[in-house]
C-alpha cells in the first residue's frame, strides 16, 4: 500500500491546482469574456456539468465514497473542511489509511466518538468540498449573466434553460440522487415557479391582483358586496369570458419560443396553465363569497372550469 500512500501524495496537489484553477475561471468570468448572453443555455452550463459528473463518477468507481447519492458535504463540518483546503497537502490523509479507518469502527462501550476522528475529511471528502464551492460559483455566475437581461421574464428563462441543461447531463450521466444534483433541480422548480407567475401576469394581471387583494380584504372581513366595486367585477368576469383561449394560446407560443428543451418547456406549460386554472377558480370562489345574498347578472358569463380544463387536457395531449 505504500506506492498508492506515494501517489496519492504525488497527484493529490495536482489535482487540487486543477480545482481551484476552475474555480478562480467561474469567479471571473464575465459576460464579455464569455462571449456574451442570450435565452438559450450557455456553454459554460455543459461544461460545468460534464466536468463535476466526472469527478463524481470517478469517486463513485474508485470507492471514495459509498455512493454518489449518499455522501455529501453535509457530512463533514463546514469549519473543518474549509480549513483543509487551504492546509498543506501533506496533511490529507491518503485512500488506504482511510479505508483502514473506516473498517475499524469504535465500540459502543467506549463512549461516543472522538470529536477529531468524525472531523477529519478525506481526500474524497475534501473533493466533493471542492465541487460544492464550484457548484456555488457556477450558480452566482448563472446570475451574473442573467443580469444581462432587462427584462424580468427573460432573466428567468436563461435561468431555467441553463439549470435544465445541467440536470439532463446529469441524468445522461446517470449521475442522480446527490446533493448537487438535488441543489440544481430545487433550484429549477423554484425558477418554474417564478416563470408561472411572470407569464401570467403578462394577460390576466388584472384579475390576479383582483383575487389576490379581495381574499385579503374577506380575511380580514372588510370585503362585502358594498365594498367591493362591481363594475370592476363585471369587467373582469367579461374580459376574460372573451380573451382565455387566445391567452393560453398567447402563452403556449412563449412557452415553445423561450425554451430549448422541449420535454422542459411541455411540463412548464402544464404548470402555467394549471395556475390560471386556480386563479380562475379562486376568482369565481372571491364572487360567490362577496355576493352570496344575490349573485349578480354577469355571473352566467363566468367560464366554466370544466371548459378551461378541457382546454388545458387538449394542450397536455399535443405533447
Amino acid at each position: 500500500m505504500a506506492f498508492f500512500d506515494q501517489m496519492s501524495h504525488l497527484l493529490w496537489p495536482r489535482l487540487k491546482n486543477v480545482m481551484e484553477l476552475h474555480l478562480r475561471s467561474i469567479k471571473q468570468a464575465t459576460p464579455t469574456s464569455l462571449g456574451g448572453v442570450d435565452l438559450h443555455a450557455h456553454y459554460v452550463s455543459r461544461r460545468f456539468a460534464e466536468f463535476t459528473c466526472s469527478v463524481l463518477l470517478i469517486l463513485q468507481k474508485g470507492n471514495k465514497t459509498p455512493s454518489v447519492g449518499s455522501v455529501s458535504l453535509d457530512e463533514t463540518p463546514r469549519k473543518e473542511g474549509r480549513k483543509s483546503l487551504g492546509g498543506p497537502v501533506s496533511a490529507t490523509p491518503s485512500p488506504s489509511k482511510r479505508l483502514a479507518s473506516t473498517s475499524n469502527n469504535v465500540p459502543a462501550t467506549e463512549g461516543r466518538i472522538p470529536k477529531a476522528a468524525v472531523t477529519k475529511p478525506s481526500a474524497g471528502d475534501m473533493l466533493l468540498q471542492d465541487l460544492n464551492e464550484l457548484l456555488d460559483e457556477y450558480i452566482a455566475l448563472l446570475e451574473r449573466l442573467s443580469e444581462e437581461h432587462v427584462v424580468n421574464i427573460k432573466k428567468i428563462v436563461f435561468m431555467i434553460n441553463n439549470l435544465d441543461q445541467a440536470v439532463c447531463i446529469f441524468q445522461e450521466r446517470r449521475v442522480a440522487g446527490g446533493k448537487e444534483l438535488n441543489r440544481i433541480l430545487e433550484l429549477l422548480m423554484l425558477q418554474r415557479e417564478l416563470f408561472v407567475e411572470e407569464e401570467l401576469l403578462q394577460g390576466f394581471s388584472k384579475m390576479i391582483a383582483f383575487v389576490q387583494q379581495t381574499e385579503a380584504s374577506l380575511a380580514a372581513g372588510s370585503a362585502t358586496d358594498q365594498t367591493v366595486n362591481i363594475q370592476v367585477v363585471e369587467s373582469l368576469v367579461r374580459e376574460f369570458a372573451s380573451n382565455w383561449r387566445s391567452g393560453m394560446e398567447t402563452i403556449n407560443r412563449n412557452v415553445l419560443s423561450y425554451f430549448s428543451n422541449f420535454r422542459n418547456g411541455m411540463e412548464i406549460l402544464k404548470q402555467v396553465l394549471t395556475q390560471l386554472l386556480l386563479y380562475y377558480t379562486r376568482f369565481q370562489d372571491v364572487i360567490r363569497k362577496v355576493y352570496k345574498r344575490q349573485p349578480p347578472a354577469f355571473t352566467k358569463d363566468l367560464v366554466p372550469t370544466t371548459l378551461i380544463l378541457a382546454e388545458i387536457k387538449k394542450y397536455a395531449l399535443a405533447i
